[in-house]
């Protein structure tokens, strides 16, 4: 299946747009617009929910700072691998991986951090945030 390619207008100086257009494909693999996030953001009742895909994660990896109009949610995890000690305590391969988490996401609506519920289920982290009661006002009476 082909994903969507962001079009830009063709530059005036450009004396080749296909060669322009062929090498700007291999920036679109590279960049993050070219990507699909994987997050996801609803609202559903009075509550806002954010699913996050982090596999590899353990959630004492995973830091989530909630604010009232947005979240920050960031993680890091390291691991190293050794294969194959030869003779003289020789490493033949050492893998070592470094992978880190970091969103700052806004809200559709503003929140109340106090009342917020998350989980961490099969590298999904998922959060349940209830939105700020309206605040409807003081109604003051004129007097005549």
């Amino acid at each position: 299946m082909r994903s969507l390619a962001r079009w830009s207008k063709p530059s005036v100086f450009s004396l080749f747009p296909e060669v322009d257009d062929f090498f700007r494909s291999f920036n679109n693999l590279y960049s993050a617009s070219g990507r699909d996030l994987p997050i996801e953001i609803y609202e559903e009742g009075g509550d806002v929910f954010v699913k996050i895909d982090a596999p590899g994660y353990a959630p004492k990896d995973v830091e989530i700072r909630l604010f009232a109009d947005r979240i920050l949610v960031r993680g890091k995890t390291e691991s190293e691998e050794q294969v194959a000690e030869g003779q003289e305590g020789r490493t033949y391969h050492c893998c070592r991986r470094r992978r880190e988490l970091n969103y700052s996401l806004g809200l559709p609506a503003e929140i109340d951090p106090d009342g917020a519920e998350a989980k961490f289920d099969n590298g999904v982290l998922s959060l349940r945030l209830p939105k700020k009661a309206r605040e409807e006002g003081r109604l003051l009476q004129l007097e005549d």
